[in-house]
């Protein structure tokens, strides 16, 4: 999707402009266009939050990655996704914007209700773009927020009422603040209503028909490998190694999905005791992948290998999650650093580095993903629910839990439908 990064790029600067143009010549209008870019944007980012990982427009590089801002642990405020919080503010901005054109002596203090949001927006928005360093990636939908809030902030000081903000809290022969408490919160509400019918996906779609009495649901959650799954015994192993069921997660260190993924492991390992999770390589990259053409990601063998040489020193899991956090920098004096603080042997991390049977090792767990059937990273291998068959999860580590639990209990669950073709 590189393609398409002028094009948003564009829209983005596009909006700035014409917001900008328009509060030059009324700040109610301008504000009105700039609350209307928000809304729109934010309504995007919040129903993203909830989609499949790597379907939004913006996601283009490793670099420019939507779903991984999206997703990351920064996306929430007390378990509420944060663009649907921007929603309830760009509609009340909106709303006052557009009452005021109308009757502007009746909302004549609503300026300085938008310049204290504005104010708190931007704070805000700085924390967010500090959290995007922390990441290694932005969001491009993200950073046209930046933008609009400033344009708020902005409108709202050359807007302000002279009287202060306590006046327009006080003066209730106004109407802005009711007017803008009212839009909020009715657009609020009504996206997280939205957003608690699909919390989960197909996970939540499941758990309402199974309490609906459909068993036959839980087929939703998986289908049938291309073929047989072979263990090796040196996969590295999260959780008690003698559980009854098995995750088999095939991975790329340089995958925006598989990192966003990868902290669900422990928590899903930690709630469910009987559950292991067991990891194999699948680097998206030609160097080391005769399945993949071109270097899509330069550094993911490199760093398949410093896995390898993790798990030889009993260090895996913790050089997977350095290596996860931080996708931009695994080249090799990256992958030096981050061994050294995990406490790695560096003399044998090296030899391990330059030795041809690691090399051989990840082009046997790449040989165990072309029989099983895998094309795209992360896909998931569930074992323990259906006898000797391994499934292929379609929703991720939350539908393996909710297998798991049903099969535990004592539910009969139906097989795994025919595998679609698809991409991850």
């Amino acid at each position: 999707m590189e393609g398409s990064l002028p094009l948003l790029l564009g829209g983005i600067l596009t909006g700035w402009l014409v917001s900008a143009v328009l509060m030059w010549k009324d700040r109610r209008l301008g504000l009105a266009a700039a609350a209307l870019m928000g809304l729109v944007v934010s309504l995007y980012l919040g129903v993203q939050h909830f989609a499949d990982a790597g379907s939004s427009i913006c996601s283009v590089n490793d670099v420019f990655d939507c779903d991984r801002v999206n997703r990351s642990e920064y996306s929430t405020l007390f378990g509420i996704p944060i663009a649907f919080l921007g929603t309830g503010f760009y509609a009340a901005v909106l709303t006052v914007s557009l009452l005021s054109l109308g009757k502007p002596e009746r909302y004549a203090r609503a300026g300085s209700l938008i310049l204290v949001g504005g104010a708190l927006s931007v704070l805000y928005s700085l924390y967010l773009a500090w959290a995007s360093v922390q990441l290694g990636a932005w969001c491009l939908f993200c950073i046209s927020l930046y933008g609009v809030n400033a344009l708020i902030l902005v409108g709202g000081w050359l807007s302000r009422d002279p009287e202060g903000l306590a006046a327009a809290l006080s003066d209730r022969d106004d109407g802005s603040l009711g007017a803008m408490l009212t839009a909020g919160l009715l657009v609020f509400v009504a996206v997280m209503a939205w957003a608690n019918t699909r919390s989960g996906g197909a996970v939540a779609d499941t758990r309402a028909a199974v309490d609906g009495g459909d068993t036959a649901a839980y087929a939703r959650l998986m289908e049938q490998p291309e073929g047989p799954l072979e263990l090796d015994g040196t996969e590295p192993v999260l959780g008690d190694p003698n559980a009854p069921y098995t995750i088999v997660e095939f991975a790329d260190f340089q995958c925006p999905a598989c990192a966003a993924v990868s902290p669900m492991m422990p928590d899903l390992v930690q709630r469910n005791p009987n559950i292991r999770v067991l990891y194999k390589n699948y680097p998206l990259s030609g160097i080391c992948n005769p399945q993949v053409q071109g270097e899509r990601h330069q550094y993911a063998c490199g760093a398949a290998k410093a896995g390898e040489c993790a798990r030889q020193q009993g260090r895996f899991w913790d050089l997977a999650h350095l290596m996860f956090l931080n996708q931009t920098e695994l080249d090799r004096e990256g992958l030096d650093f981050m061994a050294r603080q995990v406490g790695l042997d560096m003399d044998a991390f090296a030899r391990c580095m330059e030795d041809p049977q690691t090399d051989k090792a990840i082009l046997e767990d790449i040989q165990a993903a072309m029989t099983v059937g895998v094309h795209g990273t992360p896909t998931l291998f569930l074992h323990g629910t259906h006898g000797n068959q391994w499934v292929e999860l379609t929703a991720g580590p939350e539908g393996a839990e909710l297998l798991v639990r049903a099969h535990a209990s004592g539910v009969e669950l139906p097989p795994p439908p025919p595998r679609q073709s698809h991409e991850h």
